[in-house]
């Protein structure tokens, strides 16, 4: 019995094994996620990037309702990273398109330049963390 049990883990152990299998080439990645809020509020509608400060696989997604999630594909080798956030924060009026067909919401940048343009958010990511939360100021 014990010899069936044995060979039936093995199995099974083999079989996960084969359904882990990466759908990229090159360094393990790492799915990234995580929460972001501004001034204590969930950002309703942003970007996330990781740049990483030597080598490594440039990552990033959406964020929505203050939260974002990078599948293993498309994430980050381990590695410290530069963080840019950005926030398309609506600012109450409505435009035209930039071909002057439809009038839409417009948005603009809602965060200081030390969150995305000279940022100062670092994440270093590993096997053991993969989740980064911000909490930033809009001022």
């Amino acid at each position: 019995m014990n010899r069936i049990v044995t060979v039936g883990c093995t199995l099974v152990a083999v079989f996960v094994a084969g359904c882990g299998r990466k759908d990229y080439t090159g360094e393990r990645r790492f799915p990234l996620s995580g929460k972001i809020t501004v001034d204590g509020e969930p950002m309703e509608h942003g970007l996330i990037c990781f740049f990483p400060k030597e080598r490594g696989q440039v990552s990033g997604g959406p964020i929505t309702k203050g939260a974002y999630s990078i599948p293993e594909e498309k994430g980050a080798n381990a590695g410290s990273y530069k963080v840019e956030i950005h926030w398309t924060k609506p600012t109450g009026k409505r435009v035209r398109d930039a071909y002057g067909e439809e009038i839409m919401d417009e948005y603009k940048e809602g965060l200081p330049d030390k969150y995305h343009k000279n940022s100062e958010l670092i994440a270093d990511i590993s096997a053991k963390r993969t989740t980064f939360d911000f909490d930033l100021n809009a001022k």
